[in-house]
């Protein structure tokens, strides 16, 4: 039965203030209502409403205020430490969610006990910052190509959904850990690391259709905030080589870095304007990326 169902959803966010009030609004309007809402909020000022919601309904909505605490995957840990329900909701600060039974769609999946995760649908508002809008989930090759699959339209299997509308029973995010700390800055590939880690004990992942989510992508804070371009390229570098690293065989470590030629370019030429400083963030990141996962291996 759904409603033996605690859920908590998990919301990080820095310096999007307005959009996370909004989201939490959604939320409080779903027909679903064993759930909670754990914020953690990385921004230089609190959210005055999102502290007075909490204070209001500290059952229903927790509000946690951490300035530069160190970036997204440990907000989501240090919620996980806060969490009351058996299902965990991910989602990012900049989406809306207005089907009232969003929440029911994620666990409907859950009465099959062999169901570990689900990923639903990411609509995306901004097709400019992502021109491969409204593919629903990602497909991880065994060479380590990350990309978005258009053709995942019907309820499947799946090894890797897209972020920011994910859930997972807690006992398997606690049976891996949680996520990994060391992916830095914009997070970028934190989340497929998470789910291949989950994939990869033996745990099955679907992709659910009906659970949607608008992702506004919106051009200011969250993994935008306090960084500029170039030092943005050097986390993507650093956490493209990390994830490659942690997930598969070294031979094929050409292969990453014929893919990314292109944001190479962008970064050397578009962005660095061939300055000393862009000229080595590629490789800076990339060597990086390798001692992080060295200081665990």
């Amino acid at each position: 039965m759904l409603n033996k169902i605690v859920l908590s959803v998990i919301i990080p966010t820095l310096e999007r203030p307005e959009i996370v009030f909004n989201l939490v609004q959604d939320l409080l309007n779903q027909s679903y209502e064993d759930f909670e809402i754990i914020i953690v909020d990385q921004s230089q000022a609190e959210n005055r409403p999102l502290q007075d919601l909490s204070v209001g309904s500290a059952d229903k909505i927790r509000y946690y205020f951490q300035p530069g605490q160190g970036g997204v995957c440990r907000s989501k840990n240090f919620a996980l430490k806060k969490t009351k329900g058996e299902i965990i909701l991910f989602l990012d600060d900049d989406t809306e969610v207005k089907d009232p039974d969003f929440i029911k769609y994620h666990l409907a999946n859950y009465l099959d006990p062999e169901i570990t995760g689900v990923g639903g649908r990411v609509a995306d508002k901004n097709v400019k910052l992502r021109p491969k809008a409204n593919a629903p989930i990602l497909r991880v090759t065994k060479t380590g190509r990350v990309f978005a699959n258009s053709d995942g339209q019907e309820k499947q299997e799946i090894n890797a959904p897209r972020g920011g509308n994910v859930s997972y029973r807690k006992k398997a995010i606690d049976e891996i850990g949680g996520f990994d700390e060391r992916f830095v800055g914009n997070a970028m590939r934190e989340e497929t690391d998470f789910s291949l880690r989950i994939f990869e004990k033996g745990h099955k992942i679907v992709f659910e259709p009906k659970a949607v989510v608008t992702h506004l992508g919106v051009n200011r804070g969250g993994s935008r905030a306090k960084k500029d371009r170039l030092g943005w390229y050097f986390d993507f570098f650093h956490n493209e080589m990390l994830f490659f690293l942690k997930h598969f065989p070294k031979k094929y470590l050409p292969f990453l870095i014929c893919r990314k030629i292109r944001p190479i370019i962008a970064c050397l030429f578009w962005y660095g304007r061939f300055r000393p400083r862009a000229l080595m963030t590629p490789w800076r990141g990339f060597l990086a990326g390798y001692r992080h996962y060295k200081s665990r291996s």
